[in-house]
């Protein structure tokens, strides 16, 4: 060996050892135990179970930061997770589980009730230096909640009984009064404050020790060296930290992206709501203006009105004037032709010629009675043929033919009267029809929809009460779709739906929709009368005759079936007769034509429907044949109709038959037979002709001045007639002018503002030039109605347009609320409410959607430069770290021989892992851009971050296998140590034990172990640590004679203090590394004892006495 041992024994003044551990109340030992510990080393003995490693958890519980410290961990080498102690189960002295008496399991404990448990630890150096660690534990109660369990923290620098803490659990556990009872005792209720004064004190350096310290007190399995060094040599990277501390912040990231989506969403949803809502303003004005000018156009159409009448008065004024000038002209022309006249006919009479005028008169008048009689001979033609009568042609055919006209209007208001009698029947019949024909129609459709055979109205009504109500209809079923009459008794179908008619309109309504049914039905007017039924199951015990109704029945599957079983039995229990005389003695009975017996009182025949009108039908579980009945029905009343409409248009045109013959019948009585002779009247013409010619044929020299009167006549005529002609236009001229004046004045009555132009007149004005015709008085209305129709049709389109608008605002406003609830601040979705909607997506786009982008990328550049780049950071430094570590193990390592002249030498080498590639570069590429600021490639960062983060944190064992992987960089590398000698050349290689044996392996963990404890205890500065108590706890119950003394001797060789429990097999190996043992055995499994056992120092050995003996025996057995 390069240190001599008892070199290193001769340096050790200033180390501080182990010397005493006392108890009390702890665990299975009750009340005090003192364990004098000696400088060389020690044993606790015994078998398992016996409370060993209950003393050494004591050791534990004062050495070690609670947030490591794990209790009786060498007893759970494989289950490292399941922790069976506490500091509880130590106060209260638990030694045992039970099966409780509701099977649970139920701890035993030896101390109920408020207790208390003391432990304290003695470490003395060469010099005298004493320090005292100290705990005093205590709980109130019989709780047992770990929890519970109150504790404070003691160091003190000088010997210690713990039995001076008896004051504190007299006084009721007052901390206060260690003021006074142990004032040099410095007292702690952090274990953080504790540490820090202990650490100082024993001149451990730093917290890491600690828990090398705790790991080392539960080492069991040393083979293999990367196993070793990761976990016993090796703390927990902190890129485990900071990945949670990753993960937790991204909540908060996560948080901001959210908002930053939601605002975006909130905006996506809101801004077209803005534009519908903007063009909805520009929409309502334009409807008012249009509404304006509509308003207006009525106004303008009568000031239009006005000015063209006002201006057609005038231009008919002029023609006025030049029409009466014209006629004074021309009754001028015309006088001057009639004296031309005069003369003429004087000369004629001067010659003889009044005989020839008088005939000419008579002829002129027989002429036009001519024209008469014809025109009334036509009349009577007419109506005799209307009649349906040949025309008379004689005087008694005519007076008989007058007298049958006389006859017919005498009767017309009969006859009339029976025509209409006929038409209001068949219009009574049509409408009878119709109304049949509808409620066909309605049922056909109700019965096309569902299988129920219930009336449409009810049918809506339940699909109605359903919809408000939110329930499927088959929660409420009408119990007549419960009920069918059975197949081998439908002779009895009509006389049963008689008897269930009512009932089986009936709702049903189970216990747990009654409370809503009742109150819906409360609230609302239905229109109808609605029996519903609250179905309490019940039973009613009574059992149907063989001829009772129920027993023709068939009952729907469910619970609504049964209780309408239950109910009919119950309620509608009537024997089936056939006769009346079993009708009559039975109590309750009904008859196939439907006669109802409903005790031995009452009875009832309901006969407003046939017995067999299947139309009345409602039983049922499908309605096939309703449904087929009133399609045929259907088609029959539309037949009816059709024949019906025909019947009312024949009617019709008989009427006006009858009304054209009244009329004709009425101008036909009124004449006689002289009005309509033209016969005689033709021949009295020829006779005065015949006279006429012979006269003028007496007197030729007539004919010459006839032929110039003749002349002259039509000259005079002419002259007349323009005469007349101009003043029939000047009269009409002035007729004209006078209506436009009396449309003046009624104008200036019904429209006062009239005489001048509305608002809008300009607008209007457009609109009539648009319809491209030139107004005038006479097609101003028609104009006018063009430009309002035009308008109109403007203004429904905009009313659609707008409502489209509304409905579209309203739309995103509903679902807004629905998806940002808290974000709508109960606003109502109603236009009502657009401006504060509106307000909100201002501030979303002026204030917040720019505070939560700026927070989410503010947040992005801070996680990815701190915690991304820590991370990143922290896995190169943790490597470097485990390379500087090794240095250091490597310095002790040097100091200590392995074999025989030579030392070992831990050497470091990357492991090439894909995942840890990949997570790198993952990590490099959620760092890419990161000053850059491009808000685009921000968000794709954050898309690999998210990604990164959310496998980081997911708790599905292949991402925690690779989470543990990636960021524990202890498994990035590979240990191999290299055995050197004094020159530093290689003699051997060990790569994590591999083909090696056993006890090469474990004497390779061992000597690393060694080593670290060295360095972490001792530092570069001493040749020995200053704390030098290592505790090991059943650390070599499997091993050799050969590695336990080897491994004994390197904890011994770097200055250790050993404090082992083992089992008594392993005593004889470990003796020569100790000074003193104890046996621990365990009486009634409940209660530890401890036989202090004397050490030989001059053989080395323990001297077992025969009690230990016995007690080692009684254990085994």
């Amino acid at each position: 060996m390069s240190i001599d041992q008892h070199v290193l024994l001769d340096g050790s003044d200033d180390q501080f050892r182990l010397t005493r551990i006392q108890t009390f109340n702890w665990g299975t030992f009750s009340n005090v135990f003192d364990f004098p510990i000696p400088k060389e080393g020690y044993l606790f003995v015994g078998p398992s179970g016996s409370g060993k490693s209950t003393v050494l958890d004591a050791h534990a519980a004062l050495l070690t930061p609670p947030k490591w410290l794990d209790f009786n961990v060498a007893a759970r080498e494989a289950d490292r997770h399941g922790r069976d102690r506490s500091a509880m189960t130590y106060i209260r002295g638990a030694w045992a589980q039970q099966t409780g008496d509701g099977g649970e399991y139920v701890s035993q404990y030896l101390r109920g009730g408020t207790t208390w448990s003391a432990i304290a630890e003695t470490y003395r150096d060469a010099q005298g230096r004493v320090v005292v660690l100290a705990q005093v534990l205590w709980v109130k109660g019989n709780t047992t909640a770990s929890s519970d369990a109150k504790r404070l923290y003691l160091t003190l620098e000088r010997e210690f009984e713990i039995q001076e803490l008896e004051f504190f659990a007299k006084n009721e556990f007052d901390t206060r009064r260690f003021k006074h009872d142990l004032l040099d005792a410095k007292v702690y209720t952090e274990f953080s404050a504790y540490q820090e004064r202990f650490r100082r004190l024993l001149d451990i350096d730093n917290e890491r020790a600690l828990r090398l310290l705790h790991k080392t007190q539960s080492a069991k399995n040393l083979g293999d060296l990367n196993v070793f060094l990761r976990d016993f040599m090796l703390d927990e990277p902190e890129t485990f930290a900071i990945a949670t501390s990753l993960i937790n912040e991204f909540g908060e990231l996560n948080e901001a992206h959210q908002e930053v989506v939601a605002a975006r969403n909130q905006i996506q949803m809101l801004k077209p709501a803005r534009e519908e809502h903007m063009e909805l303003e520009r929409g309502n004005n334009d409807r008012n203006g249009l509404q304006a000018i509509q308003t207006a156009i009525d106004q303008y159409r009568e000031h239009r009105r006005k000015v063209l009448v006002d201006e057609r008065i005038a231009e008919l004024e002029v023609d006025e004037e030049a029409s009466r000038q014209e006629v004074q002209r021309l009754s001028q022309i015309a006088d001057d032709e009639s004296v031309k006249l005069t003369d003429l006919q004087r000369q004629k009479l001067k010659i003889g010629a009044d005989v020839l005028v008088r005939l000419e008169e008579s002829i002129k008048a027989a002429e036009a009675d001519k024209l008469v009689r014809m025109n009334k001979r036509d009349q009577a033609a007419v109506a005799c043929k209307v009649m349906g009568w040949a025309m008379p042609d004689s005087v008694v055919w005519f007076v008989q033919r007058v007298e049958a006209a006389k006859q017919r209007v005498l009767r017309a208001h009969d006859l009339t009267k029976e025509v209409e009698d006929r038409k209001d029947q068949l219009k009574a019949d049509h409408r009878q029809a119709s109304e049949e024909f509808t409620t066909a129609v309605a049922e056909v459709k109700a019965l096309e929809r569902q299988r129920s055979n219930l009336p449409a109205r009810l049918v809506d009504l339940r699909e109605r009460m359903a919809r408000d109500l939110s329930i499927p209809e088959a929660k409420l079923p009408f119990a007549g779709e419960l009920v069918e009459v059975r197949s081998d008794s439908t002779e009895w179908r009509g006389a049963i739906e008689r008897v269930l008619g009512g009932f089986a309109r009936s709702i049903l309504v189970d216990e747990k929709l009654y409370p809503a049914v009742s109150a819906y039905l409360n609230e609302r007017n239905i229109g109808e009368r609605l029996v519903y039924f609250r179905t309490v199951q019940q039973t009613s015990g009574r059992t149907p005759g063989p001829n009772s109704l129920v027993r023709k029945l068939n009952f729907a599957q469910g619970s609504f079936g049964e209780w309408v079983r239950e109910e009919l039995k119950h309620s509608y229990d009537l024997e089936c007769t056939d006769t009346l005389h079993a009708f009559r003695n039975a109590p309750r009975a009904v008859t196939q034509e439907g006669l109802v017996k409903h005790n031995t009182v009452r009875h009832e025949k309901n006969d407003r429907h046939s017995v067999n009108d299947r139309s009345q039908w409602v039983l049922g579980f499908d309605n096939k044949d309703k449904l087929t009945l009133y399609r045929n029905k259907a088609a029959e009343l539309g037949g009816r109709i059709a024949e019906l409409r025909m019947a009312l248009d024949k009617i019709g045109d008989e009427e006006v038959l009858q009304q054209q013959q009244l009329l004709h019948c009425q101008n036909l009585s009124n004449l006689t037979w002289n009005d309509v002779d033209v016969g005689a009247l033709l021949a009295r013409i020829d006779d005065l002709t015949t006279r006429l010619n012979a006269e003028r044929d007496a007197r030729p020299d007539l004919a010459i001045l006839d032929d110039r009167i003749k002349t002259q006549e039509d000259v005079h005529s002419k002259a007349v007639g323009k005469k007349n002609d101009e003043d029939v236009k000047g009269r009409s001229i002035k007729s004209d002018i006078e209506k436009l004046n009396v449309k003046l004045a009624e104008l200036a009555r019904l429209w006062p503002a009239s005489d001048r132009p509305p608002a809008f007149a300009a607008q209007i004005e457009a609109r009539y030039a648009a319809t491209g015709k030139q107004v005038t008085v006479d097609n101003l209305d028609q104009v006018n109605g063009q430009v309002d129709r035009g308008l109109s049709n403007e203004l429904r389109a905009i009313e659609s347009r707008l409502g489209d608008l509304r409905n579209a605002i309203v739309q995103r406003f509903v679902e807004f609320n629905r998806l940002w609830p808290s974000v709508a601040g109960g606003l109502d979705a109603t236009l009502a409410s657009a401006d504060d909607y509106l307000a909100k997506l201002k501030r979303l786009e002026d204030d917040n959607l720019p505070a939560f982008e700026d927070r989410f990328f503010g947040l992005l550049r801070e996680q990815s430069d701190q915690n991304l780049t820590l991370l990143a950071t922290k896995l190169d430094e943790e490597r470097s770290a485990i390379r500087s570590r090794m240095e250091l193990v490597n310095e002790s390592l040097e100091t200590a021989p392995f074999n025989p002249g030579t030392h070992l030498v831990i050497e470091t080498t990357d492991k090439s892992l894909e995942d840890v590639r990949l997570f790198r570069a993952s990590l490099r590429e959620s760092l890419s851009h990161s000053f850059s600021n491009d808000r685009d490639l921000a968000e794709e960062r954050f898309k690999t971050l998210a990604a990164l983060v959310k496998r980081l944190a997911s708790q599905e064992t292949v991402d925690r296998n690779w989470r543990n992987l990636v960021l524990d960089v202890r498994q990035h590398v590979e240990f191999v140590a290299r055995e050197l000698d004094e020159d530093d050349v290689e003699v051997e290689v060990y790569r994590s034990g591999a083909g090696k044996s056993g006890g090469q392996r474990q004497k390779l963990a061992a000597t690393c172990l060694a080593a670290a404890l060295r360095y972490q205890l001792g530092g570069q500065d001493r040749a020995l640590p200053s704390y030098s108590t290592v505790v090991l706890d059943e650390a070599f119950d499997k091993a050799d004679a050969e590695f336990t003394a080897m491994a004994m001797n390197i904890f011994k060789t770097f200055g250790f203090q050993m404090i082992v429990a083992t089992p008594l097999k392993s005593v004889m190996t470990l003796e020569p590394f100790i000074g003193g043992a104890c046996f621990v055995h365990i009486k009634d499994r409940k209660k530890s004892a401890v036989i202090p056992i004397e050490y030989d120092g001059e053989s080395n050995r323990l001297k077992l006495t025969q009690d230990v003996r016995n007690a080692e025996e009684t254990a085994v057995s």
